[in-house]
């Protein structure tokens, strides 16, 4: 099913040093605290958790976005600098959300050609689930976008 969910992988090169980088990740990841969740400290450009072998953090919203990616990276030490595997994707919720509504209209789909033999209807559902899953796979890339631009930011100064 993971072919059915939009995704994007990404592997930089950094010419940083391994406590460069952690200084640069605690300064711009929000640790995740469900207690209280403060989205007004303007330093954190990410909310997520951090460790020495990796991340998992997502863009800090004003505004809930169902189509902000997750982000998990994967860090290794080399000769030349650290080697940083991103993997881009959709929250868990989001996947259920686009997955509940395109079979539900593919369902609909079935119902009104099978049942009723009303083929308008019936292409009308089968529009509504094509248009649904290409906004979603749209959106989903204009935020990684918006997230790689921010990742290079923090990664990057």
């Amino acid at each position: 099913m993971a072919f059915f969910f939009p995704h994007a992988t990404e592997t930089r090169l950094l010419t940083l040093d391994e406590d460069q980088l952690f200084q640069k990740l605690k300064r711009h990841i929000k640790p995740v605290d469900r207690e209280k969740l403060d989205l007004e400290s303007a330093d954190h450009l990410f909310i997520g958790t951090w460790s020495a072998t990796g991340f998992c953090i997502s863009l800090k919203l004003k505004i809930a976005n169902n189509f902000v990616p997750l982000i998990h990276g994967d860090f290794v030490s080399g000769a030349e600098g650290i080697l940083v595997r991103l993997r881009y994707g959709f929250f868990p919720a989001t996947k259920k959300l686009l997955l509940f509504w395109t079979v539900l209209t593919l369902l609909i789909t079935l119902f009104f050609i099978v049942v009723h033999q009303a083929w308008l209807y019936g292409a009308i559902s089968a529009a509504f689930c094509v248009v649904n899953y290409i906004l979603s796979r749209e959106n989903f890339k204009i935020q990684v976008r918006k997230s790689k631009r921010m990742l290079q930011k923090m990664l990057g100064e």
